[in-house]
């Protein structure tokens, strides 16, 4: 039994080694793909510790899905070298099982879905809730910045055309049509140009088109026209214009505590619920950890003299059915249970091969 520490030294500090290489890979491939969204909050705020801040947020968005990602790399490199170097064969001829060569990482792996549970859990739909205040908070003067993620396609409630826009305070030939919701209502807005000057709007052969709901008998609404030669408002009001009001209230942006007291004091059925479909979304990534440990594991380790990839193609292609089910669980919001199944079934699948894969290995089958 004095050679079990050593060798779960060896196993653990191995494997993190791989883990950490990984996940700072996927953290700097984060921020590459990141750029543009900090390079335009940068262009708002020349404070540097909101910049920070910002880019910091933005970790909780790959975080729990490098984790499981760089859990299946590790211990897939440190079992394919262990059996390529014979180590695996040592181990085993001085009398260790599998069964006791993986517990430590199934520890590890434990460990890791705990901190990818905290990330998902608390952490994310925090960091996810401060970005967005600090979006909100660079955005109340400077409407602008909101005119290009409509022009991206990120906000739907509006569609804006612009002929140029410079240096990010002044616009030339603005075509803007808002979607009042509550209303059901459309309002445009043209003008020749639009300035920032500082927390005032100012506008130049502005034209506004909007509609005023009817009274008495005929219920027709009224609609209004105004042009205007020069126009000076502050900037917040027509942000807050753009702005959801109700973005802090989805289930994305809630912690799980009051994810869970939602749950269970709605009205609707488990099955049919945003909120249950929120939960298990996290549930399935706070357990990916674990099972992608075991997985790699299990196809890492080789028998023979004759190296193969099949391990390799195995533990892709189980890997790439949870994301491929992940991916597609998050679009059928309309099928919840559907949704739900795709989040865990992978995990079925993923024990069934790699428990497969373990008893072959044991019993000397390539």
């Amino acid at each position: 039994m004095s050679l079990m520490p050593t060798v779960w030294r060896y196993l653990l500090r191995s494997y993190f080694q791989v883990f950490l290489i990984c996940i700072a890979s996927f953290i700097a491939a984060l921020f590459v793909m990141r750029f543009k969204d900090i390079a335009e909050f940068a262009t708002l705020n020349s404070n540097g510790l909101s910049i920070f801040l910002f880019s910091l947020y933005q970790l909780p968005y790959v975080l729990p899905v490098a984790i499981p990602v760089s859990c299946v790399i590790a211990s897939m490199l440190l079992f394919q070298k262990m059996s390529h170097s014979q180590e695996l064969t040592a181990v085993r001829a001085s009398g260790i099982s599998l069964r006791a060569l993986l517990y430590p990482l199934f520890l590890a792996g434990l460990f890791l879905s705990l901190i990818n549970f905290t990330i998902v859990a608390d952490m994310g739909p925090r960091c996810r809730f401060w970005a967005k205040e600090l979006s909100y908070q660079m955005t109340s003067n400077n409407p602008f910045y909101i005119f290009n993620k409509i022009t991206d396609g990120k906000m739907t409630n509006a569609y804006v055309e612009i002929r140029t826009l410079r240096g990010g305070n002044k616009a030339k030939d603005v075509l803007l049509i808002l979607n009042n919701r509550q209303h059901q209502r459309l309002g445009v807005l043209t003008a020749k140009e639009l300035s920032i000057e500082g927390i005032e709007m100012q506008g130049k052969d502005v034209s506004i088109i909007s509609s005023v709901s009817g009274e008495g008998a005929d219920n027709y609404d009224h609609l209004v026209i105004e042009n205007q030669e020069s126009m000076s408002t502050e900037a917040a009001n027509l942000s807050n214009l753009l702005h959801d009001a109700k973005w802090h209230l989805r289930p994305e942006y809630m912690n799980f505590k009051d994810l869970m007291v939602r749950l269970m004091t709605s009205r609707r059925s488990f099955w049919s619920n945003s909120y249950s479909l929120e939960v298990s979304r996290r549930l399935s990534l706070a357990l990916t950890p674990l099972a992608f440990t075991l997985l790699g594991a299990a196809f890492g380790m080789e028998i023979g003299r004759q190296r193969t990839k099949k391990g390799i193609l195995w533990s892709v292609a189980l890997t790439a059915l949870y994301l491929s089910a992940f991916i597609g669980a998050k679009s059928m919001k309309h099928f919840p249970k559907a949704a739900i199944l795709l989040y865990f079934l992978p995990f079925v699948i993923i024990a069934i091969f790699s428990i497969r894969s373990l008893r072959r290995v044991s019993r000397g089958i390539e």
